[in-house]
């Protein structure tokens, strides 16, 4: 059951067989995940049969969302000449002096006129399957003409036997074509080396263009939704959710001197626009990026001259403020039917995220050039992983624990962060850390009149406003002026006494002290910062998600596990908790994280197994890049904890991954099965995964908190990092050149 993740869907306890010596659980009634989440009613039915195995009856809602069958544009298969010199024509006599709203509407205007136009459109059917072909519709008129005749014939009380054996012939004929037309379009599909990253989608749960299914969700007060309005009127509510009413003012600050931020260069666009990805959702509009790609030698000029004025202006048209919001479900949570188990994807005109990716380029330059922000802020910055982060407060660790001390950590995640950004706060910020104004006024258009949709089930909401949007997530832009709103929290130094660490939105401080009752001042005054903060910005933590550990390997400085009061919520000290995607226990022997690590990974691999005909190169690719990552994610915090235990677990990913390769039998050996697909094992990928990290560590630059942090000689309590340096020592890396985030 655990190997092919089935669940049992009877109720505990259930008796399924009845004899003369008494009565059995002996039948079971397994099913998927995902299928067990559709499951209605599960139990013996109620009508006897005489058999002593009782009936088992098992209902499922299997109501799929709804998919409106919109005609949609066959952008392959469009006359891209024609169309670039329909724009051309078009755009030539129009003036260059409007404002960025006027000019947006009248290059979109004719980009979509030519659009719709010219590209041939897909004949909307909810029947249409892309492997069908003409010989197929021949076949089948054939095959429906004789079931027809046989069938008027048999209702006229004549039984003809040629004509019933025509009929079996036409329908053999006709399902025997459909199978092998299904399995060469499929042979066809995989041949071509550009697919397998498509194939690989279809091994994941979501869509980004449609969504999952939403089940009826549960409401604060208890009532459920009863229709797709109400849902989507529930999921908007969590989403966006007010700000608090009493916001605290943050008083005068000192405000850094401004820095320097030149014009856009059309080098700078043309190169974000040729980076998007060609055929990502595209926004309301229904342009993906590559309609731009392909009509940017006719538009160029015009895009570039609307992007300055939009900056110069500090305004922002319509268009580019207005999502069509997707929900889609957050991984490894417990109940869905609460709105807060989703994530919303806010898809938005592609010509607008363009701008997006310039300035949060220019300000991701400024930031790493002028140090604007704190260095133990991580992510949404180059050079400055999760990983990083984690072996930085890892290290933190092994010193204290060298020193006799124990750590005590304090993790929060804050309610709706993007969403929940308050406007004028983070303008304040932004400002006070050297952001050009002109920047900042175009940052406050950016984040002002949003307007949005939302997809439920295939029902789509009326436009609607959003009073307070905050920053969009799938925005490439939001991700860093969110760095400006929390740097404040996390500016402070890292020390022998405590530190903290921030990866974009999710916020974790420490203190060490010789015992965890001597460091509950130090971990109150961390609460009490962290409570400050949000009153001054608006911001709400999820209490229920703050996770205190105190990190030690002596159970005596742990003793009394003493609860903490935040906001009125009780928090009792855990003995671990998931930091940046891993668990990390009080010990760091990271047992329960290699446990999971190794379920996800045998869960891929058999994903893989699910993709029929794969030759082996495609295989191995699709093994490279969906299965091993999923098990070795940062690897080089935990591999030195794993023993030959733990190395097992991840054997049976390995030998699944292998099998989906060569097509192996089932009990061929580990070894044996991955020099066979010409696979690395787990051991070589993460000493891999080792070296790599610790040539990139040499080469950061000095500002960046890892670059100059020491590694204790002592071979007492051996950090990762020691082990690295250990194992790389002689080697010459120390003479890495330094390598800057932006050259």
């Amino acid at each position: 059951m655990d190997e092919h993740g089935l669940l049992s869907l009877l109720p505990r306890g259930t008796k399924t067989w009845e004899g003369p010596g008494g009565e059995s659980t002996i039948d079971l009634t397994l099913a998927s995940a995902e299928l067990a989440d559709e499951m209605v009613h599960c139990g013996i039915h109620p009508t006897e049969h005489g058999s002593d195995h009782r009936a088992i009856q098992t209902e499922f809602d299997l109501t799929g969302p709804e998919r409106t069958a919109d005609s949609r544009l066959l952008f392959k298969n469009a006359p891209w000449n024609a169309i670039r010199e329909r724009v051309k024509d078009k755009l030539t006599p129009l003036p260059w002096d409007d404002d960025v709203q006027t000019q947006t509407d009248r290059l979109m205007e004719v980009v979509l006129d030519a659009i719709h136009e010219l590209v041939p459109r897909a004949k909307p059917s909810p029947y249409a399957k892309r492997w069908w072909m003409a010989d197929l519709t021949k076949l089948r008129r054939t095959y429906t003409f004789w079931r027809n005749l046989a069938r008027a014939r048999r209702r006229a009380g004549q039984l003809i036997d040629s004509l019933e054996d025509r009929t079996k012939e036409a329908a053999k004929e006709y399902h025997d074509a459909i199978r092998k037309q299904k399995k060469a379009h499929w042979d066809g599909f995989l041949a071509d080396g550009t697919n397998i990253w498509q194939a690989a989608k279809y091994l994941k749960d979501g869509d980004e263009t449609n969504g999952d299914k939403v089940p009826p969700l549960k409401r604060a007060d208890g009532t459920t939704t009863q229709d797709k309005v109400e849902q989507a009127e529930e999921l908007l509510s969590v989403f966006f959710p007010p700000l608090p009413a009493d916001i605290e003012d943050e008083g005068p600050r000192p405000r850094r001197r401004e820095v320097a931020m030149p014009n856009l260069t059309m080098e700078e666009v043309e190169e974000k626009v040729m980076e998007a990805k060609a055929w990502k959702a595209p926004g309301q509009d229904g342009l993906p990026a590559m309609v731009w790609k392909q009509l940017w030698s006719v538009v160029k000029e015009r895009v570039l001259h609307l992007f300055h004025t939009s900056l110069s202006q500090g305004r922002l048209p319509d268009q580019w403020r207005t999502a069509k919001i997707i929900p889609l479900k957050k991984p490894g949570k417990d109940d869905y039917k609460k709105a807060k188990s989703w994530r919303p994807i806010s898809l938005l005109s592609t010509l607008g995220k363009i701008l997006e990716a310039v300035v949060a380029d220019r300000i991701s330059y400024t930031v790493e050039t002028y140090g604007l922000l704190p260095t133990n802020h991580f992510g949404a910055r180059k050079r400055r992983s999760a990983e990083q982060a984690l072996l930085l407060f890892q290290e933190q660790v092994y010193k204290a624990w060298r020193n006799r001390k124990v750590v005590s950590l304090v993790s929060f995640d804050v309610k709706g962060a993007y969403n929940g950004v308050l406007k004028d706060r983070l303008l304040q910020r932004l400002e006070a850390r050297g952001m050009p104004r002109r920047l900042v006024r175009w940052i406050d258009a950016f984040c002002s009149s949003r307007t949005a949709t939302i997809t439920v089930n295939g029902y789509t909401s009326a436009l609607r406003e959003l009073p307070q949007a905050g920053l969009p997530q799938g925005s490439p832009l939001s991700p860093v002026p969110f760095l400006f709103f929390n740097a404040d929290l996390v500016q402070s130094r890292i020390d022998s006494k405590g530190g903290s660490m921030a990866f974009v939105d999710d916020y974790s401080a420490w203190i060490t002290g010789p015992t965890a009752e001597e460091n509950r001042d130090g971990i109150q005054a961390i609460i009490d910062r962290a409570l400050a903060w949000e009153r001054r910005s608006g911001a709400t933590s999820e209490c229920d998600k703050t996770t205190i550990v105190h990190f030690t390997r002596v159970i005596d400085r742990t003793s009394r596990r003493i609860p903490f009061t935040i906001k009125g919520d009780v928090i009792k000290p855990k003995r671990k908790a998931k930091i940046l995607g891993v668990i990390l226990d009080a010990k760091l022997r990271f047992k329960k994280h290699m446990a999971e690590a190794a379920t996800r990974g045998l869960a891929a691999a058999m994903c893989l197994r699910r993709l029929k005909m794969l030759s082996p190169q495609t295989a191995r690719q699709l093994l490279a890049a969906t299965v091993a990552p999923t098990m070795d994610y940062a690897s080089v915090v935990w591999s030195h904890a794993r023993g030959e235990r733990e190395l097992s677990w991840f054997n049976r990913a390995q030998r699944m991954g292998a099998r989906a390769i060569t097509g192996a039998f089932r009990t061929v050996s580990t070894v044996v099965a991955e020099a066979e697909a010409s696979i690395q094992t787990v051991c070589e990928r993460h000493v891999q995964a080792g070296t790599r990290l610790y040539i990139n560590m040499k080469t950061l630059p000095k500002t960046h908190p890892l670059a100059t942090l020491k590694v204790s000689v002592s071979r007492r309590y051996m950090s990762p990092l020691k082990r690295l340096a250990l194992a790389h020592e002689g080697s010459g890396i120390e003479r890495m050149e330094t390598i800057q985030a932006y050259t």
